[in-house]
């Protein structure tokens, strides 16, 4: 009997080690999904799609968004990026809000040709409603070179 509840408590671990990680896996799509959107594609269907119309979407700046502006600004950025990569870092799901980290590398194109590279730690808050995620809040830093 003591063999069954923990082969029992083995069995419903992993289902629930299962269902955290495909949830964890949802959500990094969806980053995945906005990155190309906004850094590569220009997609507004996409955008519209994945960003809550309550967002709250601040860049390493200090500028922060709405989502209209957010995309916005996105869609009519003159400038480019090259060699967008997403670095995974935390991420922790509570119910239906999702908070995570990563780091986003790569080069910027201004709209004279001037390249500066892109390295970027950022917060996410992703909230899933009506069975998708999307994300509620984003904050970029910049990550200081180093010496």
């Amino acid at each position: 009997m003591k063999k069954l509840f923990v082969f029992l408590g083995i069995v419903f671990s992993s289902v629930t080690v299962f269902a955290q990680s495909s949830k964890e896996e949802a959500v990094w799509s969806n980053v995945e999904q906005l990155t190309e959107a906004i850094f590569g594609k220009r997609d507004s269907t996409l955008l519209v799609k994945l960003v809550d119309n309550n967002v709250s979407y601040a860049h390493s700046t200090g500028n922060v968004e709405n989502k209209a502006q957010m995309i916005q600004n996105a869609l009519g950025n003159r400038g480019s990026y090259k060699n967008i990569q997403i670095e995974r870092g935390t991420i922790n799901i509570d119910g239906k809000t999702a908070v995570l980290r990563h780091n986003l590398r790569g080069v910027s194109v201004d709209a004279r040709g001037t390249e500066s590279p892109l390295d970027l730690g950022v917060l996410q808050v992703w909230k899933k409603k009506g069975g998708k995620w999307k994300i509620l809040g984003r904050q970029a830093v910049r990550i200081p070179a180093k010496s």
